[in-house]
């Protein structure tokens, strides 16, 4: 019994530092402006979401963002891909969608590096 459970144990080793070690994702969000909303009206309601931001598993960063192609969102850094995924599922997109009148785009990318002047890392 003991031989069949160390490749067993080794597996969760290997799964668990796969884990631990999953790189960050960086996301795109956007979606359409309503015609007419004023930017105040947009950056108030931005400022009223802060809060499902705030300590939110697996989010490292969120800024929001107003594009010149008058769509808005916001450009986050996860932990990981999963973190990511497990926030912009489908009750949030149906969210969006009663909210701003029309689907947000998600873009997921890989971020195998990250620099921080901020932090001046």
């Amino acid at each position: 019994m003991l031989p069949k459970l160390i490749p067993m144990l080794a597996l969760g080793a290997l799964l668990a530092a796969t884990a631990a070690t999953a790189a960050p994702v960086a996301v795109l969000v956007a979606v359409p402006v309503p015609a007419g909303l004023p930017r105040a009206q947009l950056e108030a309601a931005f400022a009223q979401s802060v809060g499902d931001y705030q300590g939110r598993a697996g989010l490292i960063r969120k800024y929001y963002t107003i594009g010149d192609d008058n769509r808005a969102g916001g450009i986050y850094l996860w932990e990981s891909r999963s973190a990511a995924e497990a926030w912009y599922n489908d009750a949030w997109k149906a969210g969006v969608q009663k909210r701003w009148g029309a689907p947000a785009s998600v873009s997921y990318f890989d971020v195998p590096l990250v620099v921080d002047n901020a932090a001046k890392r």
